[in-house]
């Protein structure tokens, strides 16, 4: 056999393969199953969870609070701020097709709101942290000008031992939207393990 019979015959069976859904990756080695688990209010934290998603080919859910903040800013902040100081847990709606079982890594987003997580994500972690055992999370967080604070450290300190948390990071929902790079990199690099 020379090499272009060679080649034909290397590129019928990755075709056949493909078709039926086989991977070439190394012996032990599978495909890392995502989903990015998200609440946005501004649409910043959705912008991120979106393209975070499309990079990781991430299956993507929204956390929903029960009863949603006050699409005008002043009346959210008014409603949002004391449960943020006192780490309350807002009612979520329960999010439809999501079984974290069957995922290996989840991506948490939130908004950063007085330092720390938006009240829904809160509790959405604090409900599924169980679930999430022995499974690698990782946060990301939007913010208008506050950088991490004490976003990151809260989101671990939910979770103790039980899962591997990763590096979060915190990306400015004001260039949200120049940040593609930056967000499709960060999912690249936790997907990698760093």
């Amino acid at each position: 056999m020379n090499r272009r019979e060679f080649a034909k015959c290397i590129g019928a069976v990755a075709g056949v393969a493909a078709i039926h859904g086989f991977s070439f990756a190394n012996e032990g080695e599978k495909k890392m199953k995502c989903a990015v688990v998200y609440f946005s209010w501004s649409g910043n934290t959705r912008f991120a969870a979106e393209t975070i998603s499309k990079k990781a080919g991430a299956d993507l859910f929204e956390i929903k609070a029960e009863t949603p903040y006050n699409s005008n800013y002043g009346k959210c902040c008014d409603e949002a701020q004391p449960e943020c100081y006192g780490k309350t847990l807002r009612q979520i709606k329960p999010i439809e097709g999501l079984d974290l079982a069957k995922y290996d890594l989840v991506f948490v987003g939130s908004p950063n709101w007085w330092g720390t997580m938006a009240p829904p994500v809160r509790t959405w972690v604090t409900q599924n942290k169980g679930a999430l055992t022995g499974k690698s999370v990782c946060l990301f967080q939007t913010h208008g000008g506050g950088g991490m604070q004490r976003v990151g450290k809260e989101f671990a300190e939910i979770f103790g031992d039980t899962a591997k948390v990763l590096s979060p990071k915190a990306f400015s929902g004001s260039s949200i939207k120049s940040s593609v790079a930056a967000l499709e990199a960060f999912a690249s690099e936790r997907i990698s393990g760093k």
